[in-house]
């Protein structure tokens, strides 16, 4: 019986599964290979894994527990190709904020900083990959911090589609066409965040409740993060400023 059970779950596994081909991260596994970095066969194999697993993410709009899945269980998906989505994202988020129309975005060009816009864009999301995956641990998730952070940069792929055609849709509208474009802002929004409840959910092999909790508590602990990050800068802030002035007055005695 135990025989037939475990024939029925590979049986189920195998259903599940879709045409693979190991990604570029596989390069660098356990078994002691290392790769000659400065063969251009390297790097031709490493343009092509990626290649592919960028033409992978674009799966995730239509079949997101499926690519979120193989991600955990497959191991399909490569580091390579999550840290290109995320420069990609930080440039689509630039260049949202240059192309939108003044008449949504009244701040203008002058007040687009690349550094801030860094901040804003990055910093949420190291944090919820950080908090997610510790909180998961502590909720005996499955999920490991390479896969949290890859299925996190797929889940951005809403916001790399459609930011930018946003922006350039505000230039041919009116205010009292706006509701087109919140509309889409809004969608865009939802639509990400539905991709990251539908990692959190397979990536750690939750069911629905456990992963509201989990997702509820990550943030709770990415917003103790910034709180945190807030009282150590003042206080660096403070210390920069307290030396600074002894250094004067030392300064002006001497």
């Amino acid at each position: 019986m135990n025989a037939l059970n475990l024939q029925l779950n590979d049986n189920e596994a195998k259903r599940r599964r879709l045409p693979f081909r190991i990604p570029s991260v596989a390069l660098f596994g356990a078994s002691g290979y290392t790769p000659d970095l400065l063969s251009s066969g390297f790097w031709a194999q490493l343009a092509r894994d990626v290649g592919y697993q960028l033409k992978q993410s674009f799966r995730v709009l239509k079949h997101p527990f499926e690519v979120f899945w193989e991600i955990r269980y497959r191991p399909e998906g490569s580091m390579w190709a999550a840290v290109l989505l995320l420069a990609a994202g930080y440039s689509v988020h630039v260049l949202s904020q240059l192309a939108t129309s003044y008449l949504f975005n009244p701040s203008g060009d002058d007040m687009v900083n690349p550094l801030t816009l860094l901040l804003q864009s990055l910093l949420p999301w190291v944090t919820w990959v950080f908090a997610n995956y510790l909180i998961g641990s502590i909720m005996k998730g499955q999920g490991r911090w390479t896969e949290v952070f890859v299925g996190s940069a797929y889940a951005l792929m809403p916001f790399l589609l459609l930011s930018l055609p946003l922006a350039i849709l505000s230039n041919i509208l009116t205010l009292n066409e706006r509701v087109v474009y919140d509309f889409g802002n809004v969608a865009m929004v939802c639509w990400t965040l539905f991709l990251f409840f539908v990692m959190a959910k397979e990536i750690h092999n939750y069911d629905i409740g456990e992963t509201v909790l989990n997702v509820i508590l990550s943030v709770l602990f990415m917003i103790a993060i910034w709180i945190l990050l807030f009282i150590l800068a003042g206080l660096t802030f403070q210390l920069y400023d307290f030396v600074s002035q002894i250094v004067k007055e030392v300064s002006y005695r001497g």
